[in-house]
């Protein structure tokens, strides 16, 4: 038998229950309410219950009436998802495609979802139950946190990466985590210099509480890495993680002591972490742009990729439409190309580039360009 749940972040025991952190740090319980606190959305968790198996599917769905213009749909939201997630699959599935494909389409319709846009688990067979409507993005650059250091030395790390560690170890860089107060305000110090340095769009401008949050949240799925050297905070990174997997999700560093390499121990030190604790991966993620800087770097610790997939759809045709004209008319675009999904949330910074909600723009993470 098939039965259908849509929970919200009230309904604890119930999505702790059928999505634990221990299974998807992005899915859970504690990262929808973090999203639902800091990023403006309505979490949700759909779940397709079979008698051998279950399929989860997180969604941040966020309201049209907020929109800068006035249009009268019948939706009520369209819908991102938490990074690395989409339907995650448990157990054997019983039903056929077609048949949890076409509840899927008519959950979306009934719930008043426009149009949807997902960041879909690289290691999740989950994009089959979608239907058409995925592609491509990028690849990302992971580390096997399952083989020794030996062999990742030999296999993986480049030569400079190699020297880049040896030399931070050699200054006396010392990695830690730590989760107090003090600390979180340390990497908060250093997250925004970052971000204020490299002239960041303003949707990654977080505040002290959000990161707070992550650590009164996620209390078991939450790392807060600081390097230092002498008595100073000089680079940290936040890594999420569950029972498989760690993500280098947000973080940063003092430009004034990129000369100690503190980011290329703190991935290392990281990777050992992992391993001690039994993870399967160390996720670092793509570039912000392509083969960039942040790219080429990761790439010196692992020659591993995985192709990363996002899934666009539009479930109502005809509220798009009403949407993306308004929008047009709004902003004076009129038939001028928007590469942005939905188009009706593209808007422009000074500088003149898109931006958006933080979900529509796939797992660059973690370090600004050294």
């Amino acid at each position: 038998m098939l039965r259908e749940h849509l929970l919200e972040t009230a309904n604890e025991d119930a999505w702790r229950r059928w999505l634990p952190a221990s299974r998807s740090v992005f899915g859970s319980l504690g990262y929808a309410r973090i999203c639902e606190s800091f990023r403006g959305s309505v979490p949700r968790l759909y779940v397709v219950e079979m008698d051998s198996g279950s399929i989860c599917h997180p969604l941040l769905l966020r309201p049209l009436h907020d929109l800068p213009f006035q249009i009268e749909v019948r939706s009520q939201w369209d819908a991102g998802t938490p990074d690395y997630t989409g339907p995650l699959e448990t157990g054997s599935i019983s039903e056929s495609l077609e048949t949890l494909q076409q509840r899927r389409r008519e959950m979306i319709r009934r719930e008043g979802i426009v149009a949807e846009f997902a960041h879909l688990h690289p290691w999740s067979s989950g994009r089959k139950l979608l239907g058409d409507g995925s592609s491509h993005d990028r690849d990302i650059i992971w580390i096997d946190t399952t083989l020794s250091d030996e062999d990742l030395l030999r296999k993986h790390v480049e030569h400079a990466c190699r020297k880049n560690i040896q030399k931070a170890t050699r200054e006396g860089v010392r990695i830690f985590a730590k989760n107090d107060d003090d600390h979180i305000r340390e990497f908060y110090r250093i997250y925004s210099g970052t971000m204020q340095r490299n002239n960041a769009l303003e949707r990654y401008a977080f505040s002290l509480e959000f990161f707070l949050a992550f650590r009164d949240e996620l209390a078991d799925g939450a790392r807060f890495v600081f390097a230092e050297h002498g008595d100073r905070i000089i680079a940290a990174t936040l890594y999420l993680h569950d029972d498989e997997n760690v993500y280098s999700f947000l973080g940063g560093a003092d430009a004034e002591f990129n000369q100690l390499r503190p980011n290329n121990l703190m991935i290392w030190e990281t990777t050992a972490w992992a391993r001690r604790t039994g993870k399967k991966r160390l996720v670092l993620g793509g570039g912000y742009k392509g083969l960039d800087g942040i790219f080429r770097f990761k790439s010196t610790f692992s020659r591993l990729r995985q192709p990363f997939y996002i899934y666009k759809k539009v479930h109502l045709e005809r509220d798009y439409h009403l949407l993306d004209q308004s929008f047009r008319n709004h902003y004076g675009l009129k038939d001028e190309n928007v590469d942005y999904f939905p188009s009706y949330r593209f808007t422009r910074t000074a500088a003149g580039e898109s931006s958006g909600p933080v979900e529509n723009h796939g797992p660059v993470s973690s370090m600004a360009p050294l």
